[in-house]
């Protein structure tokens, strides 16, 4: 109720949301406010905006109300004996182009995987709450006693630049060659494993104008109309190397590799549709990189 109101901005459409009349809307919400012993929502002209204990009650709801979808969706699923839905999530990047490929190598036709968009800022969490199954993540693997990592890959982190850029020139770039340049990024935090803490700390040397944008994919198309410079890991931008809109250089003499994990409940065993999924994947990423190494 509080979610339908708050999306909608008021009762009538909230009514027509729900399935049920404005007048019984309006009764569940006076009587959820006297339970409460608190107001929910505060009138603003024509509309309705929420009160703090509203703002507490919907931030809940928009996590609760997916869940129990999804939950309800799998219990169908699993009485009708069809699939078996392993919800999957990814970290860091939301770019997830490869996926049609990895069902086909998985090809396990009652297994269905559903992605979970919250699990880009917060994989793990996202494992532990039980909002995802199998999350991949990248940088250093962490120590906890109720998620098993397993290895995947390593990927490296590239600069990305347009092809006409100065840049794409080069064989391979270093921390000075962005101290002019205009970096595009989408967090300003030294991850461990990432560009901030093993190229631009180590190196005392950082951009001097930075512009912070929310996804890999604002970055990229940033990136592609010569707005800027970026590094990314290389399998995120593999689409448009192969088009020939990016160009993609090493970073250091040496390069930058990335660690790739999936990362499943302990609790998961060994056969369960979560650990067969991650297993996959660790099968398909070794077979990838023995293509790429011929």
């Amino acid at each position: 109720m509080v979610r339908a109101i708050t999306e909608c901005g008021g009762v009538t459409r909230a009514a027509d949301r729900l399935g049920i009349t404005q007048s019984a809307l309006t009764h569940r919400l006076r009587e959820a406010e006297r339970r409460l012993d608190a107001p929910l929502f505060s009138r603003v002209g024509r509309r309705l905006r929420l009160t703090a204990a509203g703002e507490r009650l919907y931030a809940t709801a928009v996590v609760v109300v997916d869940e129990l979808e999804r939950a309800e969706a799998d219990v169908r699923s699993l009485a009708d004996r069809r699939r078996t839905v392993v919800r999957f999530g990814q970290g860091t990047y939301s770019r997830f182009h490869w996926v049609p490929a990895f069902l086909r190598f998985l090809d396990e036709p009652d297994l269905e995987l559903d992605i979970v968009a919250r699990a880009t800022p917060e994989p793990l969490a996202c494992v532990l709450d039980g909002s995802a199954d199998v999350v991949v993540v990248h940088g250093v693997e962490q120590e906890t006693r109720r998620l098993r990592w397993h290895r995947l890959a390593n990927d490296p982190l590239v600069a990305i630049m347009a092809p006409t850029h100065p840049l794409a020139g080069k064989c391979f770039v270093e921390a000075s060659d962005f101290v002019n340049e205009r970096y595009i990024t989408y967090s300003l935090e030294p991850a461990p494993g990432f560009e901030w803490q093993r190229l631009f700390r180590s190196a005392r040397s950082r951009p001097r104008r930075i512009s912070k944008v929310g996804t890999p994919e604002a970055i990229i198309d940033l990136v592609r109309a010569g707005y800027g410079v970026s590094i990314l890991s290389r399998w995120a931008v593999e689409p448009e190397i192969a088009e020939g809109s990016l160009v993609a250089r090493p970073v250091g003499a040496e390069g930058l590799d990335l660690n790739w994990w999936t990362v499943v409940r302990t609790e998961e065993s060994p056969g369960s549709p979560a650990s067969r999924v991650a297993a996959a994947m660790a099968r398909w990423s070794g077979s990838r990189d023995d293509k790429h190494d011929g």
